[in-house]
């Protein structure tokens, strides 16, 4: 049973412009299991436990996200000091479980350790299998992967000696994607998990979560859907407006261009479809008949439109 979500097979919320075309299609399968988190499950320095996330309802705890709080005060040769500390943590409990990341090498000799950053991933971005992906973050009590903190330390008989500070690689992010691996019995699979930071690292919202029941076999950080198979036609929604088109794609179809040509065929304007909504204007451009070009690697689709 999942633990403070509610499971639906498939949501296509996410994708509202192109689910009506692919559920017409009869093409999408199980391969994808997604998961919305409703409500969003928002974690803070009071939430018990944290949030444990088990993807395939398993009963094991895959991942698990927390916010720790520190406050001290005290004195250090007499003199008082005190200090406050936000540190928003994922973890992950089981061996051969993590997220994914970059360690860099710190120290030498005695000192010399591993410093694990956790990846900060957009919609599309491909979840790694191999290097130079790394897969790190221990249980949130030992090393865990650290996604925003914040702190305050304060002498108040010495300004000049206090300091506030913020970091993570996490830190303020709005609906961007962890990617993680874990293990249902020897078999490891992939999946991701979209999420909030506050900008100060006191609190962390998850969102929704998904993953691949292939072993092995990697996905994009947002997939929802197994997608092959499915025309590019029914991937894709444009909507036109006086001075601009808007693109929406599947998160397979992030990397294509979207462009404008003249009647000639003639390129006029061309922009990179960075996300699942991309928007050109028709900045420029002479009144006329034009057409709407989404050109990507497993095909390609158009339309036409009128510039006043």
């Amino acid at each position: 049973m999942k633990k403070n979500s509610t499971l639906k097979n498939i949501n296509l919320s996410k994708y509202t412009a192109v689910a009506g075309a692919i559920i017409a299609t009869g093409a999408v399968n199980s391969q994808i299991v997604y998961t919305d988190v409703t409500p969003d499950a928002v974690i803070d320095k009071n939430t018990v436990g944290g949030f444990p996330l088990d993807f395939d309802g398993d009963a094991t705890v895959d991942l698990g996200f927390a916010v720790i709080s520190t406050n001290s005060a005290g004195t250090y040769s007499g003199i008082s000091y005190d200090f406050q500390g936000s540190y928003a943590l994922a973890g992950a409990p089981v061996a051969g479980n993590g997220i994914m990341g970059t360690s860099v090498a710190t120290g030498t000799g005695t000192t010399a350790g591993m410093s694990f950053t956790p990846t900060v991933m957009n919609a599309g971005d491909a979840i790694l299998t191999a290097a130079p992906a790394v897969f790190g973050g221990a249980p949130i009590t030992s090393n865990a992967a650290v996604l925003g903190f914040s702190y305050s330390f304060n002498i108040p008989a010495y300004t000049s000696y206090s300091a506030d500070g913020l970091g993570g690689a996490f830190i303020g992010a709005v609906d961007k994607f962890i990617g993680a691996k874990f293990t249902i019995g020897a078999a490891v699979h992939y999946g991701w998990v979209r999420l909030d930071v506050a900008a100060d690292a006191s609190t962390i919202t998850i969102k929704d979560h998904a993953y691949n029941t292939v072993a092995d076999e990697t996905m994009n950080a947002g997939q929802m859907l197994n997608l092959q198979n499915v025309a590019i036609d029914n991937k894709v929604s444009i909507k036109t407006q006086l001075d601009q088109a808007t693109i929406n794609v599947t998160p397979d179809l992030i990397g294509g261009t979207f462009s404008i040509l003249n009647m000639a065929g003639q390129e006029v304007k061309s922009v990179v479809i960075s996300d699942i909504n991309t928007t050109i204007t028709y900045e420029g451009l002479k009144t006329g008949i034009y057409l709407l070009s989404a050109n990507f690697e497993s095909g390609s689709t158009n339309r036409k439109i009128y510039v006043k």
